[in-house]
């Protein structure tokens, strides 16, 4: 793929980090801030919003100065070809465990709720299949089919969340403003990770024609994954409280299965939920995993990806079935996370961007 014959533009970029990000994280992400925060976990997911966005800027101004090369080419300018394929060789990994952990997240909840006869086995691989036949187009394809969906994916989304609203205990948010220094440094990072997704800018910033506009559209996007996130977390929470949230697998499913809607014709609305959750997942995959292909092609210097989606299928499946259960597959993913995104995330952008600095390499830019 060649950044001078695929195009996409700053909202389509956009698109793609909102239906990118939202996906497995929105299921734990109640328990985890008010694990963390108790009734000031609404806090967090503010600060650590707001910190994700510093983060997406520095990669952006990396993108900036760099307009036509992905993180591969410049790095190589920063640090040197063999720490560049360090580097690339890294964000390989990541995407693929984070996309691996992903699928037999989607397996575990989708064979609770929807499909509890079948083998888990038989809904990793199926989906898994359905997930190449998106990857193997190019970005701009991607794209698209992500300006299509985002609408049905996030209308009825909103309208279940508040079906069951008449029934809140507005209570149970209080009290606030307990948070100490401490805890808001200890846990904002662990929120950040919810966040996981918008680092794919690495990869696709070369891609979009305005470059002038992903600045405030980066600002924009996050700005309403943090509202989604946070109108989401202080529903559950005053829906449960913060001692049944902590208790929870999956607070956001248990609040949708728990909606009773007085005099409506839908029974099993978290059936209709799921339905909907199966495309935000599918979009969180689909874009990891076209990353992982698309980063190996540009490591090794192959034209087009579509030969490694064929390929990563077996390993993706292979990693998908490792975790023993649910607690150690979660346990695995906050190693990942908390190890291997920190040094994705948080460190490489600002190294690289401060050699550059240094180094005074790229283009000089105001946007």
């Amino acid at each position: 793929m060649n950044s001078n014959e695929e195009k996409i533009s700053a909202l389509q970029l956009g698109l793609l980090i909102i239906v990118t990000v939202i996906g497995v994280g929105i299921l734990t992400l109640p328990r985890t801030v008010t694990e963390i925060a108790d009734t000031d976990g609404w806090l967090l997911i503010i600060i650590g919003g707001a910190l994700v966005i510093v983060l997406a800027l520095i990669i952006n101004s990396l993108g900036n100065m760099f307009p036509d090369k992905t993180i591969i080419e410049y790095s190589q300018e920063l640090v040197g070809r063999p720490l560049s394929y360090l580097i690339g060789s890294i964000l390989i990994i990541y995407f693929t465990l984070i996309a691996a952990y992903s699928v037999r997240i989607f397996g575990e909840v989708l064979k609770m709720y929807l499909l509890p006869k079948t083998p888990i086995e038989i809904i990793i691989i199926t989906f898994l299949i359905t997930i190449i036949y998106l990857v193997r187009n190019n970005l701009e394809g991607i794209a698209r089919f992500y300006e299509i969906i985002i609408l049905i994916m996030f209308v009825p989304y909103f309208l279940a969340l508040s079906a069951g609203t008449w029934e809140l205990d507005y209570s149970n948010l209080l009290p606030v403003f307990q948070l100490s220094p401490k805890v808001i440094l200890g846990g904002v990072l662990q929120v950040v990770f919810s966040f996981s997704g918008f680092e794919v800018l690495y990869l696709f910033i070369p891609f979009v024609s305005d470059k002038q506009n992903i600045k405030k559209t980066l600002i924009i996007v996050i700005s309403i994954i943090t509202i989604i996130y946070l109108i989401t977390s202080l529903i559950v929470l005053a829906s449960f409280g913060s001692r049944q949230t902590k208790a929870l697998l999956w607070p956001l499913m248990a609040y949708i299965k728990s909606i009773e809607v007085p005099g409506a014709f839908i029974e099993q609305l978290e059936g209709i939920i799921m339905t909907i959750w199966v495309l935000f997942i599918f979009t969180t995959i689909s874009t990891l995993y076209f990353s992982s292909t698309f980063m190996a092609s540009r490591l090794i210097k192959v034209r087009e990806h579509k030969i490694f989606s064929t390929f990563l299928l077996p390993l993706v499946y292979i990693i998908a079935l490792q975790p023993e259960n649910v607690p150690d597959l979660y346990w695995r993913l906050d190693i990942l996370s908390i190890y291997v995104g920190t040094i994705v995330i948080v460190i490489i952008p600002i190294i690289l961007l401060i050699l550059a600095k240094v180094l005074k390499k790229g283009v000089k830019t105001n946007v």
